[in-house]
């Protein structure tokens, strides 16, 4: 349940009513929602922070460059026009149905049980 003494995420667009309640909660003083956050690939944080190498093909390397996809990413343009980008993220579904929507202009280099997944 989400009234366990937990962070929880909630898309505000999926919220279909709301009810306000005499309930309160305290934020922990040493909680920073940017800092929890940093390491999350669109809303769900959940596992050990991974660092994941992608490249890109040449066809699709300047849309990509052209974006911040995540604060950690980290762009290496290669001589053939490809491009490679480390990010330091959670491996979640959010991230892997990202990957898998560039088909075949992208290979997953790090780490091995993504690039077996995506292969």
């Amino acid at each position: 349940s989400h009234r366990v003494h937990a962070v929880r995420t909630f898309k505000v667009e999926r919220i279909e009513d709301i009810q306000i309640l005499e309930d309160t909660y305290s934020i922990p003083p040493d909680f920073d929602a940017i800092d929890y956050l940093s390491s999350s690939w669109g809303i769900v944080v959940d596992g050990e922070v991974e660092t994941i190498r992608l490249k890109f093909s040449p066809q699709i390397a300047r849309i990509i460059a052209e974006t911040v996809w995540h604060p950690s990413q980290v762009q290496e343009p290669q001589d053939d026009g490809a491009l490679i980008m480390t990010l330091k993220v959670t491996n979640t579904i959010d991230l892997r149905a990202w990957i898998l929507g560039w088909g075949e202009e992208v290979e997953v280099l790090e780490p091995a049980e993504l690039r077996n997944l995506a292969s």
